[in-house]
Order: structure tokens, then C-alpha cells, then sequence
């Protein structure tokens, strides 16, 4: 099995995210990574833009820079991915074109780490308004959120207030929660950033009064 995949089904949360991303981000592609971490992401992404596509991967902690950078080294992948080390509600000083593919989100802290670094709700509503910003019509947004840690519901709370009051006619969002599993289960949410308008039906024609009856 490759890195980043999972025989756990729908167990896993990334499961469906990743199904979807796949069908989506083409070789060619830009895409982001708003939260290194480990590197699974930014692996992930690096192995779907292929060798002509490009990944811009970002965290705020050295650690998971170095993890990250480690892991697309073991599989050859360095190439295809920038790696910046500052917050991702910085990241449209680094990226020089608005014609985003693909952006993820994975929140929370960084896995086997004793540091108690998380994202927070003020700059994570930041970076989201600044990916927005940056896709290209049709291209997605994927936001996993994980809700066990210190600060964890009031960012959550923050996601939730901030994407409903998206206009629907610029963009589509999508939530995928487990029903069974409590209030601090992880979820996902899916934005799509429309053709400027949605596929709405034409209005209805008046009738002449010269149709036959």
C-alpha cells in the first residue's frame, strides 16, 4: 500500500477526501498544503500534480517542515514541492498566481509532537479567506477538522460561522460528519469556488396565447 493510503474505509476521515481529490487535481496542476505536518498531504498532492505540477506546502513549526521534508526526499518527490516555513494565513505572499487546483486543510496539531502548538481560530479564518482568494473557478477546497484539542470547538464554531455565510452563486460547501461518534469527532468540509453563477434553469417563456391547446 502507498504512503498516505488506508485500508480502513470510510474509518478513516481522509478516506472520501482523497477519493474526491484524486478525480479532481490533474497532472500540470498547482495545489497547496495549509498544514504540512508530517508530510502525508504534501506527499499525497505531490504524487497527484505529477512531475509537471507544483505544491506549495506550509507550517508554522520547523519540526513538521523537516518530517516533511524528509518524507518527499524518501520517495523522490522533493522536486515538485515548495516548502515554506511560516503560517498558512500567509500563504498568498508566497504563491504568485491566483489559479489554485486544489488547497488542504488539516487542522489541529502536529502528530507525536510534545509541542502544544494548534491551529487557532483568528488566523485559520484568515488563511481560509486568503485560499478563497486563490482557487481558480471550479477548483476545491478540502478543510479536515479535528475537534480533541485546546481551542478545538471555538475554531471549529469559527469554520462553521465564516463558510455558511459563503454566497452560494461563488461558492459550494459541503459537509461530511460521522453521526455515531460524538461532538468531538473529526469532520470534513468541501468548498468549490462556482463559475460565477449556478446552474439555475431559465426563466419560463409567456405564453403568446398562440399555442394550440
Amino acid at each position: 500500500m502507498n504512503e498516505g493510503q488506508s485500508d480502513r474505509g470510510i474509518q478513516d476521515i481522509q478516506t472520501l477526501v482523497r477519493y474526491y481529490l484524486r478525480a479532481v487535481i490533474l497532472p500540470g496542476d498547482i495545489v497547496v498544503d495549509a498544514t504540512a505536518g508530517r508530510g502525508k498531504d504534501t506527499l499525497f498532492l505531490a504524487r497527484c500534480v505529477g512531475a509537471s505540477g507544483r505544491v506549495f506546502s506550509f507550517d508554522i513549526q520547523d519540526e513538521a517542515i523537516l518530517s516533511t521534508r524528509e518524507l518527499l526526499k524518501e520517495y523522490g518527490l522533493s522536486a515538485r514541492v515548495e516548502l515554506v516555513n511560516t503560517c498558512h494565513s500567509e500563504m498568498a505572499k508566497y504563491i504568485p498566481i491566483e489559479k489554485i487546483k486544489a488547497i488542504v486543510f488539516n487542522l489541529g496539531y502536529l502528530p507525536g509532537s510534545e509541542s502544544k502548538v494548534a491551529t487557532q481560530a483568528q488566523t485559520t479564518v484568515k488563511a481560509l479567506t486568503e485560499a478563497l482568494k486563490l482557487l481558480k473557478e471550479t477548483g476545491v477546497m478540502v478543510i479536515t477538522v479535528y475537534r480533541g484539542h485546546d481551542g478545538a470547538l471555538e475554531e471549529s464554531e469559527a469554520i462553521t460561522n465564516f463558510l455558511s455565510r459563503l454566497p452560494k452563486k461563488e461558492f459550494s460547501v459541503l459537509q461530511g460528519i460521522y453521526l455515531n461518534q460524538g461532538e468531538q469527532s473529526p469532520y470534513w468540509l468541501m468548498i468549490q469556488k462556482n463559475r460565477g453563477k449556478t446552474n439555475e434553469s431559465p426563466p419560463a417563456k409567456k405564453n403568446s396565447g398562440t399555442d394550440n391547446q
